[in-house]
């Protein structure tokens, strides 16, 4: 076989490896919206819990103040804020990404809940006020 052919031949190989392993990579990554609906189940909670604590366990932060541990994926500015048993709107989680829009800063912000409804509401609003504080920040910087 010519050294032109042997070339050829691995580059094919290599896009075909590459085309195999597509699909499986988007296959892994976290989905941002898991459920039709934001009231789930406890088993549906527990089950997220685990596919985001599996994929990001070493960025597990723990906030006993707030009731709260947060994982992280830097690759895709992902925050997934889930609640802990002495958080009143246990058990529920907020997925938070920060993404660009026309040039600015938003944050796409979805939750769930398998608790009561109100200390869940309160926990969401809570966090869209401190996306509007981000946004605020970064345009202030960017001025």
């Amino acid at each position: 076989m010519s050294k032109t052919r042997l070339v050829i031949r691995s580059a094919l190989l290599a896009a075909l490896l590459l085309v195999a392993l597509w699909p499986d990579a988007a296959a892994r990554a976290q989905e941002f919206r898991p459920y039709p609906s934001p009231k789930v189940t406890v088993d549906q909670w527990q089950k997220y819990l685990l596919e985001v604590r599996s994929r990001h366990e070493a960025s597990a932060e723990i906030y006993k103040d707030k009731n709260v541990v947060v994982f992280s994926d830097p690759v895709t500015r992902t925050f997934y804020i889930f609640t802990t048993k002495d958080n009143p709107a246990h058990p529920a989680w907020i997925t938070r990404q920060i993404v660009e829009e026309g040039g600015k800063v938003n944050v796409r912000q979805i939750g769930y809940f398998a608790g009561a409804q109100e200390p869940f509401d309160r926990m969401f609003s809570e966090y869209l006020e401190l996306n509007e504080q981000l946004k605020h920040e970064v345009e202030q910087r960017n001025q």
